[in-house]
């Protein structure tokens, strides 16, 4: 049941950070492009979902397996690679939704200094999530 409890609240702040960052305009945009014909939040809301759920698929087995490969120059740079690798995680997640879904939805992130902080901030809040829950 925790599981379940944990799963659930790291879905919905995560995907309402994706909208504060969207709305906002810092360091990522997410533009939909398709109209909506009826309730727009809750399209919004379904599509922000589905780009965490692909973003949740970047951000846990591909990772590791980078952080893995990468091993020998993580530890020849005192884990300071692995900070690319977080990078390069959202530069994928954004090739990625751009490129191989027909929807009407597009990703694209600003400058690699804004995407590094951005990856500083999703992995600290990824940290005090494990810490609260």
């Amino acid at each position: 049941m925790k599981i379940i409890k944990n799963l659930i609240v790291n879905i919905v702040v995560s995907a309402i950070l994706l909208f504060v960052f969207n709305k906002f305009q810092l360091w990522i945009e997410i533009k939909v492009l398709q109209a909506f014909t009826g309730n727009e939040i809750i399209g919004l809301v379904g599509i922000f979902l589905i780009l965490w759920l692909i973003f949740r698929i970047f951000n846990s087995p591909i990772k590791r397996i980078l952080k893995t490969l990468s091993l020998p120059i993580n530890a020849l740079t005192l884990w300071l690679f692995s900070i690319v690798i977080n990078v390069l995680v959202f530069y994928l997640f954004a090739y990625f939704t751009n490129n191989f879904f027909d929807w009407d939805v597009v990703v694209r992130l600003w400058q690699i200094r804004q995407t590094l902080i951005l990856s500083f901030i999703m992995a600290a809040w990824t940290y005090i999530l494990k810490k609260i829950l």
